[in-house]
């Protein structure tokens, strides 16, 4: 299958019950949907639930991969996607105390985030991002902490009050890896934001496995290593 000019060999596995191959990005360019498990720190195939568990618990542990069409291929193009991505959030935030060895913006909108009691899908999430706010490599946005995890002792409090808790989730945006013209977009609850880390290296590495042309990869990492050490990206 051809996504964005990249070759790739993909498990029926991996594709979701609901999709038949490729779906249109805007502009009518096919992009690619994977659906995966985080399980035990492994990416695994999604088995999709069959009881009528609710979805916040019965897919907690779903990890959803998109491929988008991008035309940034060196690692400056990069670079300036990941800046225009950051832009989008940065404004009326303010830097708190990082966190997983994530910078963390949080919105300005105190007031929001003392009312203890509010459970609303209108909320300004938390931007975080690796390793520089100059050199984005990685960008991830989650609900707030003021938006429970399901099963904790606030959300139980909020559920007897006649709230609807529903799982906090993150939105994980991958800059470097070996895809050509395409940007890599993972969504996931934030109970797993602990290990970013682990699953991007790991969807990373799913895609590049399913890559028919690895001579054709983008070595972009390579790229930032060398930079670092002449002390370019630094």
């Amino acid at each position: 299958m051809m996504v964005n000019g990249n070759h790739l060999l993909i498990p029926a596995n991996y594709i979701p019950s609901y999709m038949r191959g490729l779906y249109a990005q805007a502009g009518n360019r096919p992009g690619l949907l994977l659906q995966a498990q985080w399980k035990r720190g492994k990416l695994l195939p999604f088995i999709a639930p069959h009881d009528n568990t609710p979805i916040w618990i019965s897919y907690q542990d779903e990890v959803s991969i998109l491929v988008q069409h991008f035309d940034a291929n060196t690692l400056a193009e990069k670079y300036q996607l990941a800046q225009r991505f950051s832009s989008i959030w940065m404004p009326n935030r303010k830097q708190v105390a990082s966190r997983h060895g994530l910078l963390r913006y949080e919105h300005n909108d105190l007031p929001q985030r003392v009312r203890e009691d509010v459970i609303t899908v209108f909320y300004e999430k938390d931007l975080y991002l690796y390793p520089s706010r100059e050199r984005i490599e990685t960008q991830i946005v989650c609900a707030p902490d003021f938006f429970p995890d399901p099963g904790t002792e606030r959300a139980n409090a909020l559920e007897k009050r006649g709230k609807l808790v529903i799982g906090p989730s993150c939105s994980h945006d991958i800059f470097l890896h070996g895809l050509r013209n395409s940007h890599i977009q993972v969504s996931y609850f934030r109970s797993h934001l602990h290990e970013w880390r682990a699953i991007e290296l790991a969807v990373v590495a799913l895609l590049d496995s399913m890559n028919q042309e690895p001579q054709k990869a983008l070595s972009l990492v390579r790229q930032r290593d060398a930079q670092r050490e002449s002390g370019m990206g630094r």
